[in-house]
């Protein structure tokens, strides 16, 4: 009990709650998180999103979703089949984390596949591979062991560099031809940071995990008692107060777009800064309050509004002043909330200015003041609490009681109602704001409670949080289908343009490729721009009067000993045997001027050609005398394009039968024309 009240107050010291006096031990209700704007101490989200090269940098453990990154605790370059490779390895987070939802290089997000190969460009140049571990006990709890790295120096970082109960990241860069540093390396190796859920969090109410929580109630049970990290026992916390609140942040409220959680909370926080620091973040967070109950238990409520269960009458008043609100010479009537934006990459920015409308109707507009909400992570959440803090901070009344013993029945209470009919207080709440007892009588503080400050309209909240873009975990379904094959050929020289559907995760990378039907070399096709989810495909200029294979899939390549390597990651969907025609116009028919022959003597034609742009060369067919076309065999071609013509031939001594046929670059074919018949 001892060490609990020293710790709320010391809190309350440093925390500069003005407006709250503990005058009987550590008893009374006290405002612990909005009664003031005096920012806690601790690390601010980039403070924590670098990368830290020093040898006693500081030990961050992360609650909730955090975007972070961590101290460098190995970096150097090796040959790795050939290839010059730089490792990193990062010590992310105290105590693990569950899990990295997105992997940022030089502040980008970028995506990496099944493998923690980059995909995203220009980063899928270099061959960049992230990977991590959670540093959990029971599941990865040895945060260094990565194979990988222990083969790549097998000196330098062996089976006794565990790194347990630290969640890592590892990162690895292969060098690249000289046109490509300045593109990737300009600055050297990228800065790595990553968004992820950190430890799982202690339910020290029960001593159950939470894991996945982003309640402020469950990180402050943490925070407080855990059996590791924190400073107190389970034990001094009230567990009736916890598990109320519990539930109370985790309540639905609407939005603009549908419902969010009504509290939420992720942080980073250092383990050599004071956990008041830290507690007090989790406070605002949740708009809370914490005291200390009269069995010396640490207590804590969420901002929620609840009726007060005492009424004070006036009977039960010796002595009253009563006033009109608060006396400050400069009321704050407009607060400018600080917050963490998932939209901007989780950095913090400021939310839109939350005014005390009806304050500045009485008493002007005042000067805006920001206040930090760094564990909050929506604008509507912020709002929400710079209202209750407004409505704290600009009360309609203010009074001050002098009771009897009745007051006594205020010990361990927040909230109370009066109804002095006369004053037109009619069961009006009020917070208790100080409470005193001098061995006679009890003396009350109160200020006017405004239920309505603890909700707010959809408008109010705006948009829901939107969730982030998870990278992938390999057990994702991969399928590609083709839909169109298309020859281009109005298009200078013909190609080949292939579109389709895929089902994939962020993190793949699909490809497209094309061959020889004879048994060319795959080769890679050329993205185009596409929406609705879809793909499509090109080829290069291709050779006419050709036939192609395409096909399409997942896949990266990879640098190894033998080159260039590519890892297909799905089944590919093929489509063979593609004719490449790049003229299917025919030409036009040759007209006959003028034809003679017998048979066992000479044929002899004049005809006028297609002069046009379809037109390459005329063939001369022959057939038995009475046979049909297909039984025809050509016997010259023409390629003379004059307006007259003149083919010639032998007729067999048995008789035959002649056409003319015209064909085109492409050699797509006129209809054949008789010549005429010749029997014997």
């Amino acid at each position: 009990m001892a060490a609990v009240g020293a710790w709320i107050i010391g809190a309350l010291k440093a925390g500069g709650v003005a407006a709250a006096a503990l005058k009987i031990g550590a008893s009374v209700a006290i405002n612990y998180a909005l009664a003031k704007l005096t920012a806690p101490k601790g690390p601010r989200p980039q403070d924590v999103q670098n990368e830290v090269k020093s040898s006693n940098a500081q030990r961050y453990r992360h609650l909730g979703r955090v975007r972070t990154g961590g101290t460098v605790c190995f970096w150097d370059w090796t040959h790795v089949n050939g290839n010059r490779r730089l490792f990193k390895l990062l010590a992310v987070a105290e105590g693990g984390m569950q899990d990295v939802i997105r992997f940022y290089l030089n502040g980008e997000p970028v995506d990496v596949d099944s493998s923690g190969y980059v995909t995203t460009a220009p980063w899928n140049k270099g061959n960049v591979r992230l990977v991590w571990r959670k540093g959990i006990q029971g599941d990865q709890w040895d945060g260094g062991a990565y194979q990988v790295l222990r083969d790549a120096f097998p000196n330098n970082w062996t089976t006794d560099h565990r790194m347990r109960g630290v969640g890592t990241i590892l990162a690895m860069f292969d060098a690249v031809d000289g046109n490509d540093i300045g593109e990737l390396y300009s600055g050297g190796e990228p800065k790595v940071t990553a968004l992820i859920e950190g430890a799982v969090p202690v339910w020290t109410v029960t001593g159950d995990n939470y894991p996945w929580s982003r309640n402020p109630v469950v990180h402050l049970a943490d925070l407080l008692g855990h059996p590791v990290y924190g400073p107190m026992r389970a034990g001094d916390l009230d567990a009736a107060s916890f598990n109320a609140a519990r539930p109370d942040c985790n309540a639905e409220v609407p939005t603009a777009g549908g419902t969010r959680l009504r509290y939420q909370s992720g942080l980073s926080h250092a383990l050599a800064e004071p956990v008041k620091d830290t507690a007090q973040k989790l406070l605002d967070a949740m708009g809370g309050r914490a005291w200390i109950t009269n069995d010396g238990k640490l207590a804590v409520e969420a901002g929620v509004w609840s009726a007060p269960e005492i009424t004070i009458e006036e009977r039960h008043v010796v002595e009253m002043d009563y006033g009109a609100g608060t006396e400050r010479i400069a009321r704050i009537t407009t607060l400018v909330p600080t917050y963490v934006a998932p939209e901007i990459h989780w950095q913090e920015t400021n939310a839109d200015p939350v005014e005390d409308s009806a304050a500045i109707a009485l008493w002007g507009e005042g000067q805006p003041k920001g206040v930090d909400l760094l564990a909050v992570q929506h604008h509507g959440q912020a709002a929400h609490l710079c209202r209750q803090q407004l409505a704290r901070m600009n009360p309609h009344r203010s009074m001050s009681l002098t009771l009897r013993a009745f007051g006594l029945r205020l010990i361990g209470e927040r909230r109370v109602a009066v109804n002095i009919p006369r004053l037109g207080l009619i069961g009006t709440p009020f917070w208790i704001d100080s409470l005193g007892y001098d061995g006679t009588n009890v003396t009350v503080s109160l200020i006017e409670a405004d239920p309505g400050s603890f909700s707010q309209t959809a408008a109010q909240e705006g948009q829901p949080p939107t969730p982030p873009i998870e990278i992938d975990r390999g057990s994702d379904i991969l399928e590609t289908s083709i839909t169109s094959v298309e020859v281009i050929t109005d298009d200078g020289a013909p190609y080949i343009r292939v579109k389709g559907a895929i089902t994939g995760a962020t993190g793949y990378r699909l490809l497209g490729q094309y061959r020889r039907t004879s048994g060319g070399t795959w080769t890679d096709m050329i993205a185009e721009a596409t929406s609705g989810g879809g793909f499509s495909f090109r080829t290069v200029p291709l050779a006419d009067l050709q036939e192609y294979d395409v096909r399409v899939f997942f896949g990266r390549y990879q640098n190894s000993s033998g080159g260039r390597e590519l890892i297909i990651q799905s089944v590919p969907t093929e489509v063979i045997g593609i004719d490449v025609v790049a003229n299917n116009t025919p030409p036009d028919d040759p007209v006959v001027f003028s034809e003679s022959g017998s048979a066992g003597g000479n044929l002899n034609v004049t005809f006028q050609p297609d002069l046009g742009a379809n037109y390459r060369r005329t063939g001369l067919y022959r057939a038995e005398a009475g046979g049909s076309f297909g039984q025809a065999v050509l016997i010259k071609w023409s390629y003379d394009t004059s307006s007259d013509v003149t083919m010639s031939a032998s007729i067999p001594a048995a008789g035959a039968k002649f056409w003319l046929q015209s064909e085109n670059p492409s050699r797509v074919k006129s209809n054949p024309v008789v010549i005429g018949n010749y029997p014997a």
